[in-house]
């Protein structure tokens, strides 16, 4: 990784002359602010034929896209909200990113006094975009807003925040998650269990770790078992913590899983103090 970032030096130097392989925009839900009440932004990302950004959490090649704010006093912005993300390659190597078109949401938040008539909200976003070469790339984003009474919403970008919302995991609700490995193990082995009459055909499962926990770069074999649960058997990456308690990430299924329109599910199961097969 490091002999990667050092030959994208000169890359980056020069990634303020001119945005490759991506379209971005910084947009907002509202078109006042209001001093106290929470309201929304997002950095649109169009990507070009064959081109992908990367996940909050790539896998072994890729960088995440970031943003840093610089706000008026009394303004804080939230983290970026990840929609589901991806299979992605980078010559040859699997990564989890996005091909598609996304708003990641940036919840921001007024100070309950706000003594100007308007705002500015600037971002410094940071990115890279990838198909046969990756290019990273920086701009610098602003938003003015004025403050009013009331908020008004944005009726041309609030049905992209709606979609966008929708496409954000929840935590999963109908099936149980238990994890079947220590947490040094080499193979990392996930139970997933429906809980009756939630029991719908997922077509498969993939997991994206969010801390780097699994491999990017190895196959996962997702297994139906005869009591109708599925085993995922993964392999522990070798970037990832050491001794981590637990697995957070996005459980994705081919078709919707975890009721009738959600296909990808946040889950964070705890290691078991005696891993399955271990003796007393």
């Amino acid at each position: 990784m490091a002999c990667l970032f050092l030959a994208l030096l000169p890359a980056l130097a020069a990634a303020e002359e001119k945005i490759k392989g991506v379209d971005l925009k910084l947009i907002s839900e509202v078109t006042t602010v209001k001093a106290g009440q929470r309201f929304a932004v997002g950095l649109k990302i169009h990507h070009h034929d064959h081109y992908h950004t990367y996940w909050q959490k790539p896998g072994i090649v890729g960088v995440p896209t970031d943003l840093q704010w610089q706000l008026p006093p009394g303004f804080t912005a939230g983290p970026i909200q990840w929609p589901y993300p991806e299979k992605v390659d980078m010559a040859g190597h699997p990564a989890h990113g996005y091909h598609r078109d996304v708003l990641l949401i940036v919840e921001i938040r007024p100070p309950e006094v706000i003594e100007a008539e308007e705002v500015t909200l600037t971002a410094r976003a940071g990115w890279m975009a990838c198909a046969k070469q990756c290019h990273p790339g920086f701009a610098t984003f602003s938003l003015q807003l004025p403050v009013a009474e009331r908020v008004k919403v944005n009726a041309k970008t609030r049905p992209l925040f709606r979609k966008s919302r929708g496409e954000i995991p929840a935590p999963v609700r109908h099936w149980d998650v238990t994890l079947e490995s220590a947490p040094d193990a080499a193979e990392i082995r996930l139970r997933i269990t429906p809980r009756p009459p939630h029991a719908r055909d997922p077509g498969g499962f993939y997991f994206y770790s969010s801390d780097g926990q699994v491999s990017s770069d190895q196959p996962q074999d997702a297994e139906r078992l005869d009591d109708g649960s599925y085993r995922l058997t993964m392999t522990r990456g070798e970037f990832g913590p050491k001794g981590a308690g637990r697995l957070p990430g996005v459980l994705s299924a081919a078709r919707p899983f975890d009721g009738p329109h959600f296909a990808h599910a946040l889950i964070d199961p705890p290691y078991p103090e005696k891993p399955a097969g271990q003796s007393p």
